[in-house]
């Protein structure tokens, strides 16, 4: 249901950003082709009743205004652009920038008066970021937010995960759903400016989610657009390491033949485990790498997992046993797990 009312947000923010083009190029067309009608940059919109702000445009401020359009200062230099306009003027009351203000009559004879609010565009603008790096951790939900400010108000809001932080390569924005994660947007005022905050939602923790996340917005209109991007560390933490355990309880194998014994171990941010080591039956001393064994701890595609492997080569009866191995870490009870080997004739 969410994700449905977030498309259903999209697609009227981006009608909405439209209709406003559509409204600036409306406008421009009435006020260069009404007949003896006068046209005015001001500040604000003359004081009566019949005359009031009734349409809202956007514009870049450094496009030309329309030719045929008075601006009445005292120093008027040249003033071709929006922004040199407003720098002659002065600034408008509230988030408006100018007025463009249109007084005449119409063909039946009637008195028009109709201002429009002339907004100009705004660089979009990170207001708030999560902290990087952020912290997940296992069965513990999180979330991720970047707000932005800009005129137009963006429509839309992208989010890209990286497993390094590269943002040179051309990548596809992160889908809702994509591994339990969703994505929610929603208007908001900050400081009285209108602003857009989205919000990344994840599932319970999981290591699959560490990774870069870069919330990305783009905003534009014709001749003009603007862009920001914010990035975030996401860390999982690996959970408290449990004891070692294997694939299988016994193993058999082939007079002479070569074994490998593996124990599949957990390992943590705290460097633990301290120790790892080999026993075979109630031996005291740990077994050691000879022309007999080889021992080798091996990474896994978990951070929090390791395989420490015991390798016996050319297996014969005396072989044969209770093989146990065993991981020490300071603060933390010693634990084992244990294979029986089993040799044929």
């Amino acid at each position: 249901m969410k994700n449905q009312y977030f498309e259903q947000d999209v697609r009227f923010m981006s009608r909405k950003v439209s209709l406003l083009l559509v409204l600036s190029f409306t406008l421009f067309q009435d006020v260069s082709s009404a007949p003896s009608s006068k046209c005015e940059v001001k500040a604000s919109c003359s004081e009566s009743a019949s005359c009031q702000i009734t349409r809202n445009i956007t514009v870049n401020p450094g496009l030309k205004i329309p030719p045929n359009c008075a601006i009445n200062v005292r120093r008027k230099g040249n003033i071709h652009t929006w922004q040199q306009a407003k720098q002659q003027i002065g600034g408008s009351k509230g988030s408006l920038d100018l007025v463009l203000q249109e007084k005449g009559k119409s063909k039946n004879g009637k008195y028009i008066c109709q201002c429009t609010a002339v907004h100009f565009t705004r660089a979009v603008n990170l207001l708030w970021g999560s902290s990087s790096p952020n912290i997940i951790s296992k069965d513990k939900k999180n979330e991720l937010e970047c707000v932005f400010s800009a005129w137009p108000l963006p429509a839309v809001v992208n989010w890209y995960k990286d497993k390094l932080p590269n943002t040179n390569r051309v990548r596809l924005p992160l889908m809702n759903g994509t591994k339990g994660i969703y994505q929610s947007l929603e208007k908001i005022r900050v400081n009285e400016e209108e602003a857009i905050r989205s919000v990344l939602r994840f599932p319970l923790g999981s290591e699959e989610h560490e990774g870069f996340y870069t919330c990305s917005v783009v905003d534009s209109i014709q001749g003009w657009s603007s862009n920001k991007s914010y990035m975030v560390q996401l860390i999982f933490i690996c959970p408290r390491p449990q004891p070692p355990t294997t694939s299988t309880s016994m193993v058999s194998a082939n007079k002479l033949s070569n074994v490998s014994l593996t124990c599949l171990v957990d390992s943590d941010e705290t460097g633990c485990p301290d120790e790892l080591h080999w026993y075979k039956n109630n031996d005291h001393v740990p077994l050691a790498s000879s022309k007999k064994y080889n021992i080798v701890v091996k990474h896994t595609h978990s951070k929090c997992k390791q395989e420490f492997i015991l390798n016996i080569f050319n297996v014969t009866k005396v072989d044969e046993g209770n093989y146990s191995c065993q991981w020490k870490c300071e603060y933390e009870d010693t634990t084992k797990a244990s294979i029986v080997l089993k040799v044929s004739t």
